[in-house]
C-alpha cells in the first residue's frame, strides 16, 4: 500500500494518517497510517466510530502494536 501522509497522528510521533477510505456498502471506513520511514499499515472501523479523539486513540494502539511487534520480530517472541 503506498500512501502519503495528509496529518500527523497526535501524541503519536513518526506516524501519520493516509486519506481515509469509506465503504458506504460495509460501513466502515478504512484509515491508513504512514510512518516517517514509509512503512504503511490501516486498520477498520465502522461508519459510526468518527470522532477524531477516538480515532487517535485507536491509531496510536495501531502504530504502538507495529513498533513493539518489530522491536521483538526475530527474537522469537
Amino acid at each position: 500500500m503506498s500512501v502519503d501522509p495528509i496529518s500527523s497522528v497526535p501524541d503519536v510521533p513518526g506516524w501519520g494518517y493516509g486519506a481515509f477510505a469509506r465503504d458506504e456498502q460495509g460501513g466502515c471506513i478504512r484509515i491508513p497510517l504512514v510512518r516517517d520511514d514509509g512503512k504503511t499499515v490501516s486498520f477498520t472501523v465502522p461508519d459510526f466510530v468518527n470522532d477524531p479523539a477516538d480515532l487517535a486513540r485507536i491509531a496510536a494502539v495501531v502504530a504502538g502494536a507495529v513498533d513493539k511487534w518489530e522491536r521483538v520480530e526475530g527474537l522469537g517472541g
